[in-house]
């Protein structure tokens, strides 16, 4: 389980990581660049990125590693040597900003900002993966009660009350406005989607709004209940036993609603022991979009016990 003080920062790396990406998105923007958008994300960077999650990190938590073992020349002086270099890169930036908005965009604007990018991103990926584990192992309970409370002061006293929401809020904005969501499927084929979710060890499907299936995957692999094409385009209540219906319908009418977001069960199938789960599907704004069936024999599941570390020979 993630400790609330890692939480804490690891939620603070998402909200800078969403701006980084849509700093990204303004640079690739076909039209012109809203340097009033990009001004804002700066700026949240800096007084979010800097003097709140930051100062969290350089007053309280890399002074407590230091206390409990860690070496000032190892990773945490690494990640102090690299938030001087962040606050360099956002200084100057913003500097070029103002001379970039008139039209005259400085040479190395671009160039700086992916700089930046670049080197936010990798540090975010060491703290998540490599500090913040290391951390993990070496502090107390107690530590973690004072870890707590000090970000919360830092972060009343840089920021004020409810900063992480004000902020959150302001870039989700940002987010819609720019295009919606980050689309990690976006740079890959239909194909490979297919086949990455024929890959795994589950049987998936897709009920819409309307409650109609539009989809399963291994179409044309071995399932443990089996589907054909001719139910795409039918209703879902014509694809369970009759005897079933009215729970089938109870789930849907209790996700429509907006009452229920997960329904659960598990059965003994054909020597197989069954876990069948429905998954309810919201857009941004929390309205049903539709329903995910999950169908997983875990019996080999069941079985396993101890721990397993090491790759089964071929």
């Amino acid at each position: 389980m993630t400790s609330l003080y890692l939480s804490n920062l690891m939620s603070d790396h998402s909200l800078i990581e969403k701006a980084l990406v849509l700093i990204e998105r303004q640079l690739q923007k076909k039209t012109k660049i809203n340097f009033t958008a990009l001004r804002t994300l700066f700026d949240f960077l800096w007084d979010y990125g800097d003097l709140c999650h930051n100062m969290k990190e350089e007053k309280v938590y890399f002074p407590l590693l230091l206390e409990r073992g860690l070496p000032p020349s190892g990773p945490v002086g690494v990640m102090i040597l690299e938030h001087e270099e962040e606050r360099k890169f956002i200084n100057l930036i913003k500097s070029q900003l103002d001379e970039a908005s008139s039209g005259n965009i400085p040479a190395d604007f671009h160039s700086n900002i992916n700089s930046y990018i670049d080197l936010t991103k990798n540090h975010i990926w060491k703290e998540n993966d490599i500090l913040y584990p290391m951390g993990k192992r070496i502090l107390t309970p107690d530590d973690e009660i004072f870890l707590n409370a000090e970000f919360r002061k830092i972060e009343k006293e840089s920021l004020g009350e409810g900063a992480y929401l004000r902020y959150s809020t302001l870039l989700d904005a940002m987010e819609k406005e720019s295009g919606g969501k980050v689309d990690l499927l976006a740079s890959l084929s239909t194909e490979v989607i297919n086949n990455m979710l024929d890959a795994l060890p589950i049987e998936l499907s897709f009920v819409d709004a309307d409650d109609r299936v539009r989809y399963y995957n291994k179409m044309d692999g071995e399932k443990i209940f089996t589907r054909s094409l001719s139910v795409i385009g039918r209703t879902v209540q014509q694809c369970h036993p009759q005897k079933s219906v009215h729970l089938v319908n109870q789930i849907i009418e209790e996700m429509k609603a907006g009452k229920r977001d997960v329904a659960t069960f598990w059965i003994n199938f054909e020597n197989k022991y069954v876990h069948i789960s429905y998954y309810a599907v919201r857009n941004s704004a929390g309205e049903y979009q539709g329903c995910v069936e999950m169908v997983h024999d875990i019996k080999p599941y069941r079985e396993i016990e101890g721990e397993k570390r090491l790759l089964d020979e071929n």
